[in-house]
């Protein structure tokens, strides 16, 4: 279950006050869509409309001796990530890489709950989405996932950040729109077009994460680079080999297999599998 926060900015020290419910919504507003782009899902558009638990501050601009702006707190925010990870990304540290206050970040996006918000979203923004094209819309499906395995490679924290967090920012919007109308497109009945999307991701957040080797704690394993997940797909695959036949004729049989630690072509299985059966699933109706 998820838990939505509902939560109030007291007086300067920023403290918080909570009401906890059964859900967790974590999703945002956000009046600055960092990145974007022909064929992004953080290209122009229409405005989105907030959802009603966003929970970032609405206040106007304020005059500044230097004019920081959420935009640059979120692309600040996205490099401290990327060449740290969770550990190194702290309001503080943030605050003194943009030489400025951890009051004004606070101004400018209410909590690091909230900045986090806008980092996810962000993010979802460098995907490319192709327009629809019926005859296609197999192939097109595969594009989507290359792209978002693509994003989490570039990013490696992202689907730890992405657990519990509801995406419907403006970016993500509008990458749902251009994905249900591929699927859509394609003739992939309703329930079916909106299952399989959600599926999708879910199905490469898995795959990424077990490839980046992100995980939480001092117990997280770094990830490894192809040699070395060779040379453990090797060792498994001798060991395996070394088993009692009698016992385990199937694993000693198969051993070979094992030795496969190819991500790019273990990924496009998985895109072939999941893709395969879902265009059988919507020709059955």
């Amino acid at each position: 279950m998820f838990l939505i926060e509902h939560r109030s900015i007291t007086g300067p020290s920023y403290e918080s006050t909570s009401v906890r419910h059964r859900y967790d919504v974590r999703v945002s507003e956000h009046s600055e869509v960092p990145g974007g782009g022909p064929g992004t899902a953080g290209a122009p558009g229409p405005a989105v409309p907030p959802p009603p638990w966003q929970r970032l501050p609405d206040r106007p601009g304020r005059r500044r001796r230097e004019p920081i702006s959420r935009d640059a707190i979120v692309s600040a925010a996205i490099d401290l990530l990327d060449s740290g990870g969770f550990e190194a990304m702290s309001m503080r540290a943030l605050a003194e890489k943009l030489g400025t206050g951890a009051a004004s970040l606070y101004w400018h996006v209410g909590s690091k709950d909230g900045l986090l918000d806008l980092v996810f979203d962000a993010v979802i923004g460098e995907l490319e989405i192709p327009s629809p094209e019926p005859e296609r819309w197999q192939e097109q499906l595969r594009e989507v996932g290359r792209a978002q395995r693509d994003a989490s490679l570039r990013h490696p924290y992202i689907v730890r950040l992405s657990i519990g967090r509801i995406p419907m920012g403006p970016n993500a919007i509008r990458l749902s729109e251009r994905v249900l109308a591929i699927m859509r497109a394609g003739g992939v009945p309703p329930r079916l077009a909106v299952q399989g999307y959600l599926l999708l991701i879910a199905a490469v957040n898995g795959f990424t994460l077990d490839e980046t080797g992100v995980g939480d704690g001092e117990g997280a394993l770094p990830p490894q680079e192809a040699s070395g997940k060779q040379e453990a797909a090797d060792l498994a695959s001798s060991y395996l080999a070394s088993l009692p036949a009698g016992h385990f004729p199937n694993l000693v049989e198969l051993a070979g297999e094992y030795a496969l630690a190819d991500d790019n072509e273990r990924f496009e299985l998985l895109l072939d599998i999941f893709v395969d059966g879902l265009a059988r699933r919507a020709a059955a109706g």
